[in-house]
């Protein structure tokens, strides 16, 4: 359900703005793709057990519906930092909005979507979804663009590897290289 509404959501934001970035034919003239690799962290935080932190890699894609508005999608594999038989897969979508998201220069976002991912430990699996808020910053150059995302996710799901409910914060970031065309 939570997956449905907020896929409802992207898709109404996506379709109300489309038509206002083909009008503007300053933007036909910008990058709206990009593609790129980069390192991506996730932090669990229990009140009283303490935190769990994974480290690795993910792949990126970014379309800029507008200077003001892109959607992101990543994909990420990440390995707990002390103990590495405990992997976690997915990806993570989000549409973001912001200032400089098309053009060359500085850029800033803020952003809503969803996250699904599947941990991995002693050949038992357990899945992971929900939504996240996204905020970050950047520099795109002609073809490059370099920038930080981070993430605060729901944390229902996680709840479950703590000992009697107790309150937990989960946050992801990610830092990407991209290549823009």
């Amino acid at each position: 359900m939570k997956l449905t509404l907020t896929t409802s959501v992207i898709l109404s934001a996506l379709f109300t703005f489309s038509s206002t970035a083909e009008a503007n034919d300053d933007f036909q003239n910008t990058n709206k793709f990009s593609v790129g690799v980069g390192s991506y962290a996730l932090t669990i935080d229990h009140d009283n057990v303490g935190e769990n932190e994974f480290l690795g890699h993910s792949l990126s894609m970014t379309y800029a519906i507008s200077d003001s508005m892109s959607m992101n999608i990543q994909s990420y594999a990440i390995a707990h930092d002390d103990y590495s038989d405990i992997e976690i897969s997915g990806f993570d979508m989000s549409v973001l909005y912001g200032t400089g998201l098309a053009s060359k220069g500085f850029k800033a976002y803020i952003g809503v979507g969803f996250y699904s991912e599947t941990r991995e430990f002693d050949r038992a699996e357990e899945d992971f979804s929900g939504v996240q808020l996204s905020g970050g910053f950047g520099y795109s150059w002609n073809k490059i663009s370099l920038g930080l995302l981070i993430g605060a996710r729901s944390t229902e799901d996680y709840k479950d590897l703590a000992n009697n409910g107790e309150d937990t914060t989960v946050i992801s970031s990610s830092l990407v290289l991209e290549y823009r065309f």
